[in-house]
């Protein structure tokens, strides 16, 4: 697919998927005719004289990113949505608690939710935890998901556990105070209301996948199973947490350097997005160290439509029996 954009005429650079957006904005004067494939999904924005980033008044596409209201996109020929996410429409069809769990180790009362599907609510099962858990239950539609692959069935249920950060870089980076909360005192209550038969998968995207790995790295005799979606493994502990282009790659050092018992990694990342070669490296230490690894690679970006259109795969890996 080649793309000729022409920009407003108050444009002064482009941001997108292929310019790690505030690391590398092409000047206008500079824009070139650009080649994806013919299945991408592709997010970009214009920056005005003030910086400011807008959309493009050209493209009239729904805007379909959360955390990014300027990011327009543009959808290649063969670009089609997960067929499970796109028809994961409606309300959940299972129980949905609201906890409250007052944190000694925070010094504050943290809110999660736990969602059990329709009939399974007393059931030991696996224990699924979101990290971003608003954004996983909201914009992901994670239970409707599951729902569906109940529906089909190719999952065996679980409890999905939706916990939402308050400052989420520095609750998700590197932050042992926070994992001493989500283990000592998020999980136990969580417990006591969805009944746990053993199993737990970790589940997270970006930040939410580096603390998920983080989690069952530290603690396989809770976790089994790890689900990442553009996992920031490019991250370090001593880097500045404001630019995260420039890390020293923590997690995959301690995969090398250290011993942990085996726990199954599925990994996805887009093609267009910085982190595909990090991820590719912890996948690959990660089988090394004899660890069941996989990674899936979409040509997306760095967004919720590309780990929307993964929550099936991610869950047939994780409750697969």
């Amino acid at each position: 697919m080649h793309v000729i954009l022409e920009p407003p005429d108050w444009a002064h650079a482009l941001q997108s998927d292929l310019t790690d957006w505030q690391r590398a904005p092409v000047p206008v004067a500079r824009l070139e005719p650009i080649t994806l494939p013919d299945d991408a999904f592709f997010e970009y924005a214009w920056v005005d004289a003030d910086g400011e980033r807008r959309p493009d008044p050209a493209n009239p596409n729904p805007r379909l990113n959360p955390w990014w209201d300027f990011a327009s996109n543009l959808q290649g020929p063969d670009y089609r949505p997960d067929a499970v996410a796109a028809a994961a429409t409606g309300r959940p069809r299972g129980r949905v608690l609201r906890l409250e769990v007052d944190s000694k180790l925070l010094g504050e009362t943290r809110r999660a939710l736990i969602y059990s599907p329709a009939g399974s609510a007393e059931a030991a099962l696996p224990v699924v935890l979101f990290q971003d858990g608003k954004a996983y239950y909201g914009w992901g539609r994670a239970p409707q998901v599951l729902d569906r692959l109940l529906a089909g069935g190719e999952v065996a249920p679980a409890h999905l556990v939706f916990l939402p950060p308050r400052q989420r870089t520095r609750e998700y980076a590197f932050n042992d105070l926070y994992r001493r909360f989500i283990l000592e005192e998020l999980l136990p209550q969580v417990e006591r209301l969805a009944r746990c038969d053993g199993r737990r998968v970790a589940w997270g995207a970006s930040l939410g996948g580096l603390l998920s790995a983080q989690l069952a790295w530290e603690r396989p005799d809770l976790f089994q199973k790890v689900v990442t979606q553009s996992g920031a493994y490019l991250f370090s502990a001593d880097m500045d947490l404001t630019d995260p282009f420039a890390g020293n790659e923590t997690f995959l050092q301690q995969v090398r350097s250290e011993s942990s018992r085996a726990v199954a990694w599925h990994l996805d990342c887009g093609t267009l997005e910085w982190l595909l070669e990090s991820n590719r490296r912890v996948c690959s230490a990660l089988a090394q160290r004899g660890h069941e690894a996989r990674l899936l690679e979409r040509n997306v970006g760095h967004n919720w439509t590309n780990w929307r259109n993964g929550l099936a795969a991610g869950f047939r890996f994780a409750l697969d029996d």
